[in-house]
C-alpha cells in the first residue's frame, strides 16, 4: 500500500511540474505562430456610393413652372441600395443629391433644371 501511495505522489509531482511547463510552451508557440493574433477581418470600405441620375431628353420646365424630379438611384458596393438615403436639395436652378454609406464615404451629384427656352417674341 505504501508503495502505491509513493508511486501516486511521484506521478502527481511530475504532472504538477510537467503540465504547467507544457502549457507555457504551447502558449509561447501559439503566440509566435500567430494563432492568437487578431484576425484580418474585412477590408476597410473606402469606396464612395454611386448616384445615377436619370434624364428624359424630352422633358423641359417652362419658366415659372415647378420642376418635377426626373429620377435618381444610389448604390454602394458594401451597403447595397441607398436610394432612400439620398438627400435632395434645390438651390436656384441647381439640384444637389448627397448620400453617404455606413463607412462615412460621401457622394454628391448636381443637376441643372432643364428649362425650356422662352418662345421668341413676335
Amino acid at each position: 500500500m505504501e508503495e502505491k501511495n509513493t508511486m501516486t505522489r511521484r506521478i502527481q509531482n511530475i504532472l504538477l511540474v510537467f503540465l504547467p511547463a507544457l502549457f507555457l510552451a504551447l502558449l509561447i508557440y501559439s503566440a509566435l505562430s500567430g494563432r492568437f493574433t487578431k484576425p484580418a477581418g474585412k477590408k476597410a470600405d473606402t469606396t464612395p456610393p454611386s448616384i445615377m441620375l436619370t434624364r428624359d431628353n424630352r422633358y423641359f420646365v417652362q419658366p415659372g413652372e415647378q420642376y418635377e424630379e426626373e429620377g435618381y438611384a444610389a448604390y454602394d458596393d458594401t451597403d447595397g441600395d441607398l436610394t432612400k438615403e439620398v438627400e435632395v436639395s434645390v438651390n436656384g436652378d441647381i439640384i444637389r443629391y448627397r448620400v453617404s454609406d455606413s463607412a462615412g464615404n460621401i457622394s454628391i451629384r448636381f443637376r441643372s433644371i432643364p428649362y425650356a427656352s422662352p418662345a421668341p417674341e413676335d
